[in-house]
């Protein structure tokens, strides 16, 4: 009797790994985000609006891709500029605007340099603090808020057109990720 109690009770707590589908993984994690490689080295996620265009696209290092491992967290620049320019390219960005483009702000263990014009927003995001204290302090969207300088309206545009060099200044920054907003879109 007292080994039919342990067989039950060793039973009861077992789950096979073999059982597990994408409705068992979905239960437990949520639902799965798009993902697409769109580099050697880049992987970028989506977000939609409410009529299906994107919205909002997050540029992130890769780490694993197939059989291949990458070290190091940070965004190879010619890469990340040829992408950039590639995805929204400098003709379909609109007009520069005065307000802050290629400023850096800072705020808890990371900075974030935003290049606004008309039509999008590149927001090029790094860190510097070492590693193991940034992965303990999640950044969050809207968490840290930075005020715009007096007497600059945020429609004020400059004459200067987009180039393929617009992001020159980020060359030698530590950028881990980059979002790419599109002004006027909502994301659901």
């Amino acid at each position: 009797m007292r080994g039919k109690l342990l067989l039950v009770i060793l039973l009861s707590g077992y789950t096979s790994a073999d059982a597990q589908s994408v409705t068992d993984i979905e239960k437990k994690y949520g639902q799965r985000k798009d993902v697409y490689s769109v580099s050697e080295h880049i992987w970028m996620t989506p977000e939609y609006a409410s009529d299906g265009q994107v919205c909002r696209m997050r540029l992130y290092p890769k780490r694993v891709d197939g059989d291949t491992s990458f070290v190091g967290a940070m965004l190879q620049y010619t890469e990340l500029r040829d992408l950039l320019n590639s995805i929204v390219p400098p003709n379909t960005r609109g007009l520069k605007s005065k307000l802050n483009f290629g400023a850096t702000a800072t705020g808890g263990p990371a900075s974030w340099t935003t290049y606004p014009y008309e039509n999008v927003t590149f927001t090029f995001t790094s860190s510097f603090l070492p590693l193991k204290f940034v992965e303990s302090s999640p950044l969050r969207r809207g968490e840290y808020r930075f005020q715009k300088p007096k007497g600059i309206e945020a429609g004020e545009i400059e004459t200067q057109m987009p180039t393929n060099d617009d992001f020159s200044a980020s060359e030698s920054s530590n950028t881990e990720i980059v979002v790419i907003q599109w002004n006027g879109r909502k994301c659901r």
